[in-house]
């Protein structure tokens, strides 16, 4: 994940969203985006770092 940047990578999330998103759909959005899949383990510990 070093080379993602994670703000860009949040904001064109949020930007390309058709309605509002949980921070939860966020994440699991996020993880997918850096290729870390999409498990739940994973979107929960995400979801706990991006601020809601």
């Amino acid at each position: 994940m070093g080379g993602v940047n994670q703000r860009q990578a949040v904001l064109g999330i949020l930007r390309d969203a058709a309605s509002p998103v949980s921070t939860a759909e966020c994440a699991a959005k996020f993880s997918q985006a850096v290729g870390l899949g999409n498990e739940a383990e994973i979107v929960d510990q995400m979801s706990r770092k991006l601020p809601s």
